[in-house]
């Protein structure tokens, strides 16, 4: 009896502990061929890792380094018709425009050189246009890295050069691939198949460069699922290619299919297979996973009344929409979302914080967006509130006029306990006359 008991608390076990893996997403299970020491696939919507190879171990980035040098141009550059003159640019190894000095370009045609070309000058020279030397750029992107969460890299020039001091991990890379592709200018720019200088007093000739990256360029094929396929692929658009013995091949891809756009990162590969492998995790992607929207900001305009203001009402929405990418064939969880205005207080300007929008998953709450103000709000008696003049005047009457009453008050009490203190003798004065009339 006892040992068919263990059997069936055994079987028992066994068959709870098949249940509680059914939670796992995809990524979890998936066992991926792929060649590359690192990888890993990000959603670039939600920044959700979908697939992890070594995803956090040091590794050294090579020219894929130019993407964040690139980006950080882009962002502390205010205007990039701006004219860079090139001088006193010392000899650079590898890939390069070979500039001159006493060359002129634009800084959007210096990023077209660095990120399609992969020059290695260019990004010395846009180091040190931005921050006054390469030191300080690095200073940068290494402070704008950890700012957005990217905790283990260290950029050390600003090119990808070998450098022991220069290195990431395919996590790091992933997260500032899609804070770059947030910028219009660079998305154009590492979609762009070939780029042409005219000819110049430097030059004589045109320089016509073609993108690095295969994936938008090449006529060559791999054997991928059994079947001779083009390298070239039409749903990615960028991001950067990078190569150094040390580093291996490189690649920092970007596609988009099915109203998602996915972030791979693969790193030390070999030959064309950094393709095969790229394109591998980002199929991966696309055939078992979807995105799907929680939260509509649209949806969720609303409105309270709003006593004493000008326009009667406050118009509020969620700071963003929000999505959820979810395994393909899983049932999607209810979500229910509660709002929580803050109290109201006069004056509101658009974009100000109202209130927040919770988002529930049963009874847990899962996320957290900001409500805010579509227009501004003025109460009615803003000439007088909204100015600082008058309002520094009424402050003064006021704390001149609690001043009075407090001094009036304090002038009552004060009377009052002078005549309490002179009841009080007269009454110890009778007593001491009576006392001395019974004695005699």
């Amino acid at each position: 009896m006892k040992k068919i008991l263990s059997l069936l608390v055994a079987f028992l076990i066994a068959f709870t502990s098949f249940l509680g893996t059914t939670d796992k997403s995809f990524a979890d299970d998936a066992k991926l061929d792929l060649t590359a020491k690192y990888a890993v696939l990000m959603d670039y919507e939600t920044g959700k890792v979908l697939y992890s190879k070594n995803g956090n171990a040091k590794l050294y980035p090579a020219s894929t380094t130019k993407a964040w040098t690139a980006y950080l141009v882009i962002k502390h550059v205010p205007d990039l018709n701006q004219v860079v003159k090139i001088k006193d640019l010392p000899p650079i190894d590898g890939s390069s425009m070979y500039l001159k000095n006493g060359e002129s370009f634009t800084v959007k045609q210096l990023l077209e050189g660095l990120l399609v070309h992969s020059s290695n000058d260019v990004a010395v020279v846009l180091a040190n246009y931005v921050s006054g030397s390469v030191n300080e750029f690095c200073k940068l992107m290494n402070k704008e890295a950890k700012a957005i969460g990217a905790k283990n890299t260290n950029f050390d020039n600003p090119n990808g050069l070998p450098d022991a001091k220069h290195y990431t991990t395919a996590y790091d890379m992933a997260l500032m691939s899609r804070e770059s592709m947030n910028s219009e200018v660079f998305r154009n720019i590492v979609k762009t198949k070939s780029i042409t200088f005219k000819p110049s007093e430097a030059y004589t000739y045109e320089r016509y460069f073609v993108n690095t990256n295969k994936f938008l360029t090449s006529n060559e094929k791999i054997n991928y699922n059994g079947q001779q396929i083009d390298i070239n692929y039409d749903i990615i658009d960028g991001i950067k290619t990078g190569y150094t013995d040390d580093a291996g091949r490189c690649l920092l891809s970007s596609g988009v299919k099915n109203n998602m756009r996915l972030i791979s990162s693969v790193f030390k590969s070999s030959g064309n297979d950094l393709y095969l492998d790229s394109r591998t995790l980002l199929d991966y992607g696309f055939d078992n996973f979807h995105s799907t929207t929680i939260v509509n900001k649209e949806d969720y305009i609303k409105n309270k009344k709003v006593l004493f203001s000008k326009q009667k009402e406050l118009i509020y929405e969620p700071e963003y929409s929000y999505k959820l990418v979810l395994p393909k064939g899983t049932k999607e969880n209810e979500y229910t979302t509660k709002i929580k205005l803050d109290n109201i207080n006069l004056p509101i300007r658009k974009g100000d914080k109202v209130g927040t929008l919770e988002v529930y998953k049963g009874n847990k709450a899962t996320h957290t967006i900001n409500l805010i103000a579509k227009d501004n709000v003025n109460s009615i008696f803003a000439s007088v509130t909204e100015n600082k003049s008058i309002m520094a005047a009424i402050k003064i009457g006021i704390a001149a006029l609690s001043f009075i009453i407090i001094f009036i008050i304090f002038i009552i009490v004060r009377k009052k306990t002078k005549r309490r203190r002179k009841n009080t003798k007269n009454i110890y004065s009778n007593k001491n006359r009576r006392f001395k009339n019974r004695k005699k």
